[in-house]
């Protein structure tokens, strides 16, 4: 009996003794708890006086989200605010900081490398490290605010240099802190420099089509550069947004009317019509079929015209000396100061005195251009469809022919007469005389003259017949007439 009662007594010892260990062995894991927030409190409110302390702009203390952040695609880095929510015996919620070193401080537990994790990657890191030190507790993990930090923006942009951004905007957002881009830089080839690689950057994509894929969300590093526009091609007629694009190399047909927001409804589609700039200056215009719209490569200056369906399309065609030869397609009630303007520039050696325009009944019109040219034009004439616009040059030479010895083209010599070209064809022939010269000039006047005329640059010189050989024949003729007759008379006789 006695044995037993000792049994007992021992037995509920040992279960005191248990039972106490257990609630100091929870005393203290709270303890260190506690400790560790407090240490991590202190670890917190450092790292934040810090950052405090980098921000220019106060303005990026609450960033404006597009949208709520995606933990898949949100990467981590120094100076991120994180909330972790513990839940177990004491529940509680404690703020973490992203080290500068790329750590998060965890209490009881130490450092847990974040930086470029992202955000849900980093839940499963701190769920496995704290399964490792902690038993009956839950954790979850946000991000309670994201980090700023600097990007370089250099290039073609209004200001240049440093803007201080936070990790959920974007490289349009970077360019606009930046001062937009200006008007010589590109907005289809931005480059966003991470680390050793390079992506190039389609804002105007973005823009137009709303692809955030074309727009990435910006990074501790990235460094953006916009460099100089240097292909553009213009869309005309009927498209939803008729304007100059920048184009990227190899784009087609098919790309730039994509951007151009595809056909109006009015546009006859199966066929646009492509003028392009070749290397002498020369414009040259053509159809391209629908078919063919994926397959033709766009050159710089090139421009497409979408015609409409509704109405019929016009055109001229221009040549001579002028730097952009070929058809012109106009609009109903186009004048020729319109067209001069597109035409653009001309060559050195132009005669604008001497232009004329061949309309399709034949009618020439003689015009000298300095009264159409803008800004300071005098007159108007209106377009038609199918007039050929002729803008000569001065010409070098003067041309000789008729009853000379050797007809032919020779420079123009300033002071030099009549005579002396004449001289150059190695003289009038036997039936020449160098008195009756009619001269021509490019705008097709008609003058007469003799060996003392001085001709005009492009002028052609006409050496007649002299007088005394025309009466010569003449009389000739009359001889050799009267003696057929006379035969005729005798003969039949």
């Amino acid at each position: 009996m006695k044995l037993f009662k000792e049994s007992i007594f021992l037995l509920l010892f040992v279960c005191v003794l248990v039972s106490g260990s257990a609630a100091i062995a929870q005393s203290a894991r709270g303890t260190l708890i506690d400790g560790a927030l407090s240490e991590s409190d202190a670890v917190r409110k450092t790292a934040e006086k810090e950052q405090t302390g980098s921000i220019m702009y106060s303005g990026l203390e609450h960033p404006r989200l597009e949208q709520a952040v995606d933990p898949d695609e949100y990467i981590l880095g120094p100076y991120d605010r994180l909330l972790v929510n513990i839940t177990g015996p004491e529940p509680r919620a404690i703020q973490l900081v992203v080290l500068p070193e790329g750590y998060v401080f965890f209490p009881g537990v130490g450092g847990i490398y974040a930086d470029g994790l992202t955000m849900t990657r980093f839940r499963e890191v701190l769920s496995e490290k704290i399964d490792m030190y902690f038993k009956n507790i839950e954790v979850s993990c946000y991000l309670q605010q994201p980090r700023v930090f600097k990007v370089y923006v250099t290039g073609e942009v209004a200001v240049p240099g440093a803007v201080e951004v936070t990790a959920v905007q974007r490289v349009s957002d970077a360019i606009e802190l930046a001062g937009s881009i200006n008007s010589k830089g590109s907005n289809r080839r931005v480059q966003l420099c991470r680390g050793e690689d390079t992506l190039s950057v389609d804002i105007l994509k973005f823009v137009l089509e709303g692809d955030f894929s074309r727009n990435p969300v910006l990074s501790n590093g990235d460094r953006i550069h916009v460099p100089v526009a240097d292909l553009h091609t213009v869309v005309r007629g009927s498209v939803n947004r008729s304007a100059v694009y920048e184009m990227l190399p190899e784009e087609t047909v098919l790309d730039i009317i994509r951007l151009a927001g595809g056909f109006s409804g009015e546009a006859f589609s199966d066929t646009i019509l492509l003028s392009r700039v070749e290397d002498d200056g020369s414009v040259l215009t053509g159809p391209v079929a629908r078919s063919e719209f994926g397959k033709i490569v766009l050159r710089d200056r090139d421009e497409i015209n979408v015609m409409d369906g509704m109405t019929g399309t016009s055109r001229v065609y221009v040549f001579g000396a002028t730097r952009k030869t070929g058809h012109y397609y106009i609009t109903e009630g186009e004048g020729l100061t319109d067209l001069l303007a597109r035409v653009g520039q001309f060559q050195p050696d132009v005669d604008f005195s001497a232009a004329s325009i061949e309309r399709k009944n034949g009618e020439i019109i003689r015009l000298d251009l300095r009264d159409y040219i803008p800004p300071i034009q005098t007159r108007e004439l209106s377009l038609k469809d199918g007039d050929m616009l002729h803008i000569p040059a001065i010409s070098k030479t003067v041309a000789v022919g008729g009853e000379v010895q050797l007809p032919g083209k020779f420079m123009y010599e300033g002071d030099w007469t009549v005579a002396q070209y004449v001289g150059l064809a190695g003289g009038p022939t036997e039936n020449g005389s160098i008195n009756r010269v009619v001269i021509y000039s490019p705008d097709g006047h008609e003058r007469k003259g003799d060996g003392q005329t001085r001709p005009n640059r492009g002028d052609v010189i006409i050496v007649k017949r002299s007088k005394s050989r025309v009466f010569g024949s003449i009389f000739s003729s009359f001889v050799t007439m009267g003696t057929v007759i006379l035969s005729i008379i005798v003969l039949t006789k």
